[in-house]
């Protein structure tokens, strides 16, 4: 089965709470091949962000081992958050 290659690497974040953001990353990444992908989640709370960058993480990380997710966040305590987690494809920008 082939899979659907996107030339461009966009996704809106825009639709509402994190379960409903995390649900669109999750049909994206299994959709389109996306071994590097980068989030905005700069308008997201601390709570959120932190929580959209772990599950993405571990979502994209399943399909892609050898992947990179690249996540700009707001401030640097959401970077603080999720420091302690073992995640290896996940690099967060401010």
């Amino acid at each position: 089965m082939a899979q659907n290659i996107t030339k461009s690497k966009f996704l809106d974040l825009n639709c509402g709470n994190s379960q409903q953001i995390l649900e669109n990353i999750q049909k994206y990444i299994n959709k389109f091949d996306c071994p590097e992908m980068t989030l905005d989640l700069t308008k997201l709370n601390i709570l959120d962000a932190a929580k959209v960058m772990m599950l993405s993480s571990a979502y994209h990380y399943k399909k892609y081992p050898e992947g990179k997710l690249k996540c700009h966040v707001q401030s640097e305590s959401v970077k603080n958050l999720v420091s302690g987690f073992s995640t290896i494809n996940l690099e967060v920008v401010e």
